[in-house]
């Protein structure tokens, strides 16, 4: 073998066998493997220097040129399948991944398949889009922004009233209350209450609006206020006076509005709605429509008694053994009716009660029979009208 102006040529005594251009390794393996398989060479020196051929190597040439003869050097390479990552497709999960979505959620909708996509990311094979403007309303403002906006709403008609045309117009009775509209904002207090809204609304909270509770013009309306509320049951806040520590415009955000109202305004507001509407009508219709739904669940009901401190001086109530403080105590005694799994249908509260046996008879049993009757007859409960009641203290 030698090599004479980029052409390698092999001699077999003194006669040119072949020849073929540098680097062309199909030709070398097949004139290698002539040399061979014709018994011009053996392999056992083609395995020393200055080839330095692997025998393995030398064994699999001969196989393929038995079998297929020289086209097993000289294969075409086979048609290629049609690409699938065209450049369509490329932007079209381009622009699915710019909106956010999952990888496999892309691939879903573009009709490929995930490993596909992956590996074209990975390639870095999707094209990058041009990068779109982004306002000030989509990037929402952050804690300190609005801290900042609250505290200077404050030289005018108070804290965190940032909305201040909408709270003139309400005093000035041209409008019936304001609208609930969120922004987008980071790093809110209490925001994840939102997320229980669909389950409150469930439960009937607002389903008393305009029947048994409502409110005169004003910027808060019934509906703000039942949502205080809601939320601060979810919150633990158990009473009015546990929002003064939270910033009002930080749970304002979360109803929709600049800000909560004050305790003082707050316990004036559920006041007048407990005197103008019917809450007790409210609590019934509610209770009947909770037993309607888990007609199972309320056939075994267990009756709980807690003893409520009471620490005005506006009332002189009895007093009461409080197990918890060890001590007898002003106050009145909340009587709980729960289902089988201990969610409440109703509470009985009683100032001056003589003992839990005379609350059953004349209190909590009437109320039972009437509405375990009125769901039996609307046909949504199966059985007897009697209601087994466990005595739990």
């Amino acid at each position: 073998m030698q090599e004479v102006d980029e052409k390698v040529i092999y001699f077999v005594g003194g006669d040119n066998y072949f020849s073929h251009k540098k680097g062309d390794d199909p030709c070398r393996r097949f004139t290698l493997t002539s040399l061979i398989v014709n018994g011009y060479a053996k392999a056992v020196e083609l395995e020393r220097t200055p080839l330095c051929l692997p025998h393995r190597t030398l064994m699999n040439w001969i196989g393929d040129y038995r079998k297929d003869g020289s086209a097993a050097f000289f294969r075409t390479a086979p048609p290629r399948k049609p690409r699938i990552m065209t450049s369509d497709k490329g932007a079209e999960c381009a622009r699915l991944i710019e909106e956010g979505r999952h990888p496999a959620e892309v691939a879903r909708q573009a009709g490929i398949k995930d490993s596909t996509l992956r590996k074209a990311i990975k390639r870095k094979g999707i094209p990058s889009l041009p990068k779109r403007k982004v306002t000030e309303a989509e990037v929402g403002s952050s804690k300190s922004e609005r801290s900042q906006a609250d505290a200077k709403a404050a030289e005018g008609l108070g804290v965190a009233c940032t909305r201040a045309h909408e709270r003139i117009e309400a005093a000035m009775g041209l409008a019936v209350s304001a609208n609930a509209r969120f922004e987008l904002g980071h790093d809110i207090p209490m925001a994840g209450l939102l997320v229980a809204l669909p389950a409150l609304c469930s439960k009937g909270l607002l389903s008393g609006l305009g029947r048994y509770m409502s409110l005169p013009k004003g910027f808060y309306s019934a509906m703000h206020i039942l949502l205080v509320l809601g939320f601060m049951a979810l919150g633990r806040i158990r009473r009015p006076e546990g929002l003064r520590p939270i910033p009002p415009g930080e749970f304002g955000q979360v109803i929709g509005l600049d800000r909560v109202p004050e305790v003082r305004p707050l316990r004036q507001k559920i006041s007048l709605m407990a005197k103008t509407g019917d809450p007790a009508q409210w609590r019934q219709e509610l209770s009947t429509t909770w037993m309607e739904d888990e007609p199972a669940e309320a056939g075994y009901l267990y009756v709980d008694g807690h003893v409520r401190v009471y620490n005005g001086d506006l009332a002189s109530l009895p007093c009461r053994y409080v197990s918890r403080e060890r001590l007898c105590l002003r106050g009145t005694t909340d009587y709980w009716v729960n289902d089988a799994v201990g969610r409440p249908f109703f509470v009985v509260s009683k100032a001056v009660t003589d003992g839990l046996s005379s609350a059953l008879l004349y209190d909590i049993v009437p109320q039972l029979l009437t509405r375990v009757t009125a769901t039996h007859s609307r046909g949504t409960r199966r059985g007897p009208v009697a209601t087994p009641v466990r005595h739990g203290l």
